[in-house]
């Protein structure tokens, strides 16, 4: 039995999960796939800062959560009002540290040609006082939001003066696209405006995704009919056209209730004005930095820079796809096994990887299975990140420039030569991220092989394959000491979430300035 050709197909179907086509085809020159070296483990908890904010309570769907921090600190001399404060507390900061985490994760720019050794991820205990679990996935040698700031803040930008009509539309535009909020810290009661999407541009943004993920449920069906067994043909004959028609649907829901033409006109106003004239664009950016800098400071101390999801309730929903399949040591992949899109994107799905406990170091591993009874189920689903304090646009206007000391420090005079590959200090973000969950796989050898392995995973490392872990412990503080591996007989059940992939944008050729421009600043 093949297992590379196994998780090539395995492959083939998150890859349409994420894009809505075929690995066989190859991605638009603008986007890149970075696929995890094996996946990150997150219990779902881990996201509860995203359905209602970080700074909030319990809702109805982490009240059974709350319940359970409410009964841990019950106990001898403790009544129940004082177990529900404590577990306000400790609630509190579940939220703020797994926000933390996941937009401190999130904050890096993609590498144009992924391999599976920058692929990869460590968990790094930290000394001192407060155990603390950071985890520092692969990144292209800087974050995101620091090339943010110095470009912001070592740029000129074109210095033309707007006239009193334009100033006028471009406050109207941009009132549509973002506003500010008062919000109140939970901890201190401390209330302060931040600056936040509009309702206006988060609805966009929903809309947008489930028209997204409408489509993508459209294709993938399609594909399942084309390739797939007689079953799969048979539904799309039956029901091909309530997909397409589900589709249609989000999409005129997206431009009636989304926002969509709105939204999208404002965007194309602001971009044509401010081409031009950028120096009260820019310093709106900055000043947001600043913002975040002085007032959004980490469980331990030191500024990050937020980011969120879309949907924000994704971690506990029932809304996500299925893959499951019974004899797949019989399918063999038609594409990232067979052919070197696998390798292109960062994967490499022949080999076990063991990793050290701590950060420690990872060895790989090949192992010869003989031809059995191979099953495999999981869920997937796909979200955007979201983050309120990044502008790609400001990247793509022809108003500015970087000057003498930023190409100094980074030895660059461009941050995307828009090449395939590209090159650069600032490539491009990512912008969406793919998970699985309960993963259950039924396997007499690999169960064996895992079992083999039980004093690493005790001593917590983790095995992964392909994007897949297969054996670890959940990467938050709040949760790291609790495995994820269930192993009875041959069955093979890795319990929660894991990240395995992240789809990015590409800049163009950037910067571009306009020749037209006539003074600098």
């Amino acid at each position: 039995m093949d297992l590379k050709q196994i998780m090539g197909h395995v492959i083939d179907t998150l890859y349409q999960g994420l894009t809505g086509g075929s690995a066989e085809l190859p991605l638009p020159t603008n986007v890149n796939l970075n696929w995890l070296m094996p996946g990150l483990p997150f219990h779902e908890s881990a996201f509860d800062f995203a359905i209602a904010g970080p700074y909030a309570g319990p809702t109805p769907l982490t009240l059974d959560y709350f319940k359970e921090l409410v009964a841990a600190n019950m106990g001898e001399g403790v009544n129940k009002a004082q177990a529900i404060e404590s577990a306000k507390l400790m609630y509190q900061q579940n939220l703020l540290g797994t926000w933390e985490q996941w937009s401190r994760l999130v904050d890096f720019i993609p590498y144009p040609v992924p391999t599976p050794a920058t692929s990869a991820w460590r968990s790094t205990p930290a000394s001192g006082k407060y155990k603390h679990v950071s985890v520092v996935y692969g990144q292209s040698n800087r974050t995101l939001s620091q090339v943010y700031k110095d470009t912001l803040d070592r740029c000129e930008v074109a210095d033309d003066e707007l006239t009193a009509e334009q100033k006028k539309i471009v406050e109207q535009m941009r009132s549509l696209l973002e506003e500010n909020v008062e919000v109140e810290d939970f901890l201190t009661g401390e209330k302060k405006i931040e600056p936040r999407e509009s309702r206006a541009m988060i609805m966009y943004k929903e809309k947008r995704s489930a028209y997204e993920n409408a489509v993508v449920d459209y294709a993938s069906r399609l594909a399942g009919a084309n390739s797939g067994s007689a079953a799969d043909l048979i539904e799309w004959q039956r029901s091909g056209g309530i997909y397409r028609r589900r589709a249609i649907e989000a999409l005129n829901d997206w431009v009636a209730r989304g926002y969509k033409n709105d939204v999208e006109r404002a965007q194309a106003t602001l971009s044509h004005i401010l081409g031009s004239s950028m120096v009260v664009w820019k310093q709106k950016l900055s000043d947001i930095i600043s913002e975040i800098e002085n007032n959004t400071t980490g469980m331990y101390g030191y500024a990050f820079h937020p980011a969120g999801v879309l949907p924000g309730g994704f971690a506990r929903s029932q809304g996500w796809s299925t893959f499951a399949e019974n004899k797949l040591e019989s399918r063999s992949s038609s594409s990232s096994s067979s052919s070197s899109w696998g390798a292109r994107a960062g994967l490499n799905l022949g080999l076990f990887s063991i990793g050290g406990s701590g950060g420690g170091s990872t060895s790989e591993y090949t192992s010869e299975f003989r031809q059995e009874t191979f099953e495999m189920s999981f869920q997937y689903t796909s979200v955007e990140i979201m983050r309120p304090a990044f502008n790609p646009s400001f990247f793509l206007s022809r108003g500015w420039r970087p000057k003498q000391d930023f190409i100094t420090d980074y030895g660059t005079t461009q941050h995307s030569d828009g090449k395939n590959p590209p090159s650069g200090a600032l490539i491009g973000y990512p912008t969406k991220a793919l998970f699985v969950r309960d993963l259950k796989i039924k396997s007499d050898e690999l169960a064996t092989f895992l079992h083999s392995q039980q004093s690493t995973l005790n001593a917590g490392g983790t095995i992964g394959y392909g994007p897949f872990v297969l054996g670890g412990n959940y990467q938050q503080a709040n949760k790291e000491q609790q495995s994820n591996l269930d192993i009875n007989g041959a069955s093979i059940h890795v319990k929660g979430l894991q990240l395995v992939c992240f789809m990015s944008a590409l800049f163009p050729f950037t910067a571009s300035p306009s020749p037209d421009v006539k003074k600098w600043i």
